[in-house]
Protein backbone atom coordinates (compact mmCIF):
# COMPACT_ATOMS: atom_id res chain seq x y z
CA UNK A 1 0.00 0.00 0.00
CA UNK A 2 1.17 3.52 -0.80
CA UNK A 3 0.63 6.12 1.94
CA UNK A 4 -1.01 9.47 1.18
CA UNK A 5 1.28 12.33 2.34
CA UNK A 6 -1.54 14.51 3.68
CA UNK A 7 -3.06 11.69 5.75
CA UNK A 8 0.42 10.66 6.89
CA UNK A 9 1.09 14.12 8.34
CA UNK A 10 -2.24 14.02 10.20
CA UNK A 11 -1.39 10.56 11.53
CA UNK A 12 2.01 11.77 12.77
CA UNK A 13 0.34 14.68 14.59
CA UNK A 14 -2.14 12.27 16.21
CA UNK A 15 0.70 9.96 17.23
CA UNK A 16 2.64 12.82 18.81
CA UNK A 17 -0.46 13.84 20.75
CA UNK A 18 -1.11 10.36 22.18
CA UNK A 19 1.82 10.24 24.59
CA UNK A 20 1.59 7.55 27.30
CA UNK A 21 0.91 9.15 30.69
CA UNK A 22 3.64 7.26 32.53
CA UNK A 23 6.43 8.65 30.30
CA UNK A 24 8.83 11.02 32.03
CA UNK A 25 11.02 13.59 30.28
CA UNK A 26 13.64 11.06 29.10
CA UNK A 27 11.15 8.62 27.56
CA UNK A 28 9.14 11.49 26.09
CA UNK A 29 12.27 12.73 24.29
CA UNK A 30 13.08 9.20 23.06
CA UNK A 31 9.49 8.80 21.83
CA UNK A 32 9.61 12.14 20.01
CA UNK A 33 12.88 11.11 18.31
CA UNK A 34 11.41 7.72 17.38
CA UNK A 35 8.32 9.35 15.86
CA UNK A 36 10.46 11.82 13.89
CA UNK A 37 12.65 9.00 12.54
CA UNK A 38 9.61 6.88 11.67
CA UNK A 39 8.03 9.82 9.86
CA UNK A 40 11.21 10.44 7.81
CA UNK A 41 11.37 6.74 6.98
CA UNK A 42 7.71 6.59 5.91
CA UNK A 43 8.14 9.69 3.73
CA UNK A 44 11.23 8.22 2.05
CA UNK A 45 9.59 4.82 1.62
CA UNK A 46 5.79 5.25 1.69
CA UNK A 47 5.11 1.63 0.67
CA UNK A 48 4.05 -0.39 3.69
CA UNK A 49 2.99 -3.92 4.50
CA UNK A 50 0.37 -3.91 7.25
CA UNK A 51 -1.75 -6.97 7.89
CA UNK A 52 -3.54 -8.49 10.88
CA UNK A 53 -2.30 -5.84 13.30
CA UNK A 54 1.35 -6.26 12.26
CA UNK A 55 3.61 -3.97 10.29
CA UNK A 56 6.52 -5.33 8.29
CA UNK A 57 9.07 -2.59 7.82
CA UNK A 58 12.44 -2.35 6.10
CA UNK A 59 15.14 -1.09 8.42
CA UNK A 60 17.52 1.66 7.46
CA UNK A 61 20.44 -0.48 8.66
CA UNK A 62 22.09 -3.46 6.99
CA UNK A 63 23.77 -6.64 8.16
CA UNK A 64 27.55 -7.02 8.05
CA UNK A 65 27.07 -8.77 4.69
CA UNK A 66 25.03 -5.87 3.33
CA UNK A 67 21.69 -7.68 3.54
CA UNK A 68 18.51 -5.75 4.25
CA UNK A 69 16.94 -6.07 7.70
CA UNK A 70 13.19 -6.43 8.15
CA UNK A 71 11.34 -5.78 11.38
CA UNK A 72 7.87 -6.94 12.31
CA UNK A 73 6.14 -4.80 14.86
CA UNK A 74 2.80 -4.84 16.61
CA UNK A 75 1.18 -3.45 19.75
CA UNK A 76 2.97 -6.10 21.82
CA UNK A 77 6.47 -6.43 20.38
CA UNK A 78 9.07 -5.39 17.86
CA UNK A 79 11.47 -7.91 16.41
CA UNK A 80 13.97 -8.37 13.64
CA UNK A 81 12.63 -11.20 11.51
CA UNK A 82 15.08 -11.26 8.65
CA UNK A 83 17.85 -12.16 8.96
CA UNK A 84 17.35 -13.95 12.24
CA UNK A 85 14.55 -13.65 14.75
CA UNK A 86 15.54 -11.26 17.55
CA UNK A 87 13.77 -8.59 19.56
CA UNK A 88 14.56 -4.99 18.62
CA UNK A 89 17.30 -3.65 20.93
CA UNK A 90 15.32 -0.57 21.98
CA UNK A 91 12.20 -2.66 22.59
CA UNK A 92 14.23 -5.16 24.61
CA UNK A 93 15.59 -2.34 26.76
CA UNK A 94 12.08 -0.90 27.29
CA UNK A 95 12.59 2.20 25.15
CA UNK A 96 10.51 3.58 22.27
CA UNK A 97 11.85 2.49 18.88
CA UNK A 98 11.17 3.99 15.50
CA UNK A 99 9.70 0.69 14.25
CA UNK A 100 6.89 0.80 16.83
CA UNK A 101 6.48 4.54 16.25
CA UNK A 102 5.95 3.71 12.56
CA UNK A 103 3.38 1.12 13.61
CA UNK A 104 1.51 3.71 15.71
CA UNK A 105 1.62 6.21 12.84
CA UNK A 106 0.27 3.62 10.39
CA UNK A 107 -2.54 2.61 12.76
CA UNK A 108 -3.48 6.29 13.22
CA UNK A 109 -3.28 6.71 9.44
CA UNK A 110 -5.83 3.95 8.88
CA UNK A 111 -8.06 5.26 11.65
CA UNK A 112 -8.04 8.76 10.11
CA UNK A 113 -8.69 7.27 6.67
CA UNK A 114 -11.59 5.31 8.17
CA UNK A 115 -10.09 1.97 7.21
CA UNK A 116 -9.55 0.38 10.64
CA UNK A 117 -12.20 -1.49 12.49
CA UNK A 118 -12.39 -1.36 16.33
CA UNK A 119 -10.51 -4.69 16.37
CA UNK A 120 -7.50 -3.07 14.65
CA UNK A 121 -7.87 -4.83 11.31
CA UNK A 122 -7.76 -2.98 8.02
CA UNK A 123 -11.04 -2.77 6.16
CA UNK A 124 -10.88 -2.30 2.41
CA UNK A 125 -13.08 0.60 1.36
CA UNK A 126 -14.59 0.53 -2.13
CA UNK A 127 -13.08 3.09 -4.51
Amino acid sequence: MLLNQNLLEKAVAATRKNKPQHFGANLTKRRRNAINKAFRHLVENPFINYENGKLLILSDSRTENGEAKFYETSRNECKLIEPGNFLCHAFWDGFPCWHRAAFEIVENYFEIAGEVSPQGTVEVCPS
